[in-house]
């Protein structure tokens, strides 16, 4: 049985401190050996593990929704989680608050550098991978991404990297719409470097993860009959996935579909 003290020492040894910021990308396919009755009972146990990880830190999850790209209002307060049925749990918990990015929420719990709250939870005008957005500031804070039961092809943050890299296969895209939150609709727009379709291209990550758990900023562990663990702080992710990016603008996707992208 895997009990949430358990899970806090594994990261623990994998270097994430209790006062970290702790990013965390979730699949519960291999918990089933976790604490717990019923399936809400062994998300309970998971979130009491990471949270006994990070005490006097801050617990952050993606509860990202996608439907604001077809037109549809984003709520802040009441739209549901796309990303896994963990992140929709923590995201309805006492005390745990929602960034109001139409696109790319994240649910936190804990504090914040005080300057980043009115970027983070105001509502407004938004570039989803800039400057002023979440990943910005996980590279300010240099968070810990958390991989739990999932690998590095989860790793939303290196679309940031890809923007910054202004790499050939993606494109900023303008997606305007509603906005909801507190009984308040506002209209804004959300600028996304989204993936350009006609090229096929597709996010693989296994090369960067290699390159990453080989020069020892990345750390994982398999839990006894349970989930894998991995952990790597962000700057080491971004320093590393730059790096080669500058030799090759299309190794975070798949090779074969290099000679599919025209690079003007």
């Amino acid at each position: 049985m895997i009990r949430a003290q358990d899970i806090s020492a594994a990261l623990s040894d994998l270097c994430v401190a209790g006062d970290d910021v702790l990013f965390v990308h979730s699949g519960l396919r291999d918990s089933l050996r976790v604490a717990g009755d019923t399936a809400r009972q062994k998300m309970a146990t998971v979130l009491e593990g990471l949270r006994g990880a990070v005490p006097s830190g801050t617990l952050m999850m993606p509860t990202f929704t996608y439907s604001f790209c077809r037109g549809e209002p984003f709520d802040v307060d009441r739209s549901p989680s796309t990303v896994g049925v963990l992140t929709e749990l923590f995201r309805r918990q006492p005390g745990v608050r929602r960034t109001a990015e139409p696109l790319y929420s994240v649910a936190i719990e804990g504090r914040l550098r005080p300057e980043s709250e009115e970027r983070l939870f105001g509502v407004c005008d938004r570039e989803c991978f800039g400057s002023h957005s979440i990943f910005a500031y996980l590279e300010e804070v240099d968070a810990k991404l958390l991989f739990y039961g999932v690998d590095l092809n989860a790793c939303t943050y290196v679309h940031r990297v890809e923007q910054i890299g202004a790499v050939p296969y993606r494109f900023m895209k303008a997606f305007p719409g509603i906005v909801r939150h507190e009984e308040t609709e506002t209209r804004v727009t959300a600028n996304y470097f989204v993936r350009e379709l006609r090229t096929g291209t597709e996010v693989h990550l296994a090369p960067l993860s290699d390159r990453l758990l080989a020069q020892g900023v990345a750390r994982a562990v398999q839990l006894p009959d349970g989930p894998s663990l991995l952990v790597v702080d962000v700057r080491s992710l971004a320093a590393v996935a730059a790096e080669e990016l500058a030799g090759n603008p299309f190794f975070l996707v798949r090779d074969g579909h290099r000679a599919s992208v025209h690079v003007s």
